[in-house]
């Protein structure tokens, strides 16, 4: 007994609708990379605030790409204080470009003479 033309028609449509529901479910490399780039974007590019002697200050840290590894650098303002900016660079480790701006900001501070040795010594 040979197939009927309804039955080919019905046996061809479900092929394709399963053909489009496995290409659909797939993730696509762009959905993928989007998602890799917005979370590394959410937690790589950052402000914080911190107090530096009762004065508010604040952190902002943000990546870049040097000899295609990610590197981060930080700045340290306080903006109600003093135009002294803190600056760390070149650290693969975003924590460690936090600490090198805000000893950095210290260290200018001291120089500057609104921050004594002592006071310094808490941040270095």
């Amino acid at each position: 007994m040979a197939p009927t033309t309804s039955s080919r028609v019905a046996k061809f449509s479900i092929i394709c609708f399963l053909l489009f529901a496995s290409v659909s479910a797939r993730p696509q490399l762009g959905d993928v990379l989007g998602s890799v780039v917005e979370t590394f974007l959410k937690n790589a590019v950052k402000t914080s605030e911190l107090t530096i002697l009762d004065n508010y200050c604040y952190v902002n840290r943000s990546p870049y790409l040097k000899k295609f590894e990610v590197h981060y650098r930080a700045d340290v303002k306080c903006p109600g204080w003093t135009i002294i900016v803190g600056r760390g660079s070149d650290h693969t480790n975003p924590n460690n470009s936090e600490l090198d701006a805000i000893k950095d900001f210290v260290k200018q501070a001291v120089i500057k003479g609104i921050m004594t040795d002592v006071e310094a010594a808490e941040y270095l």
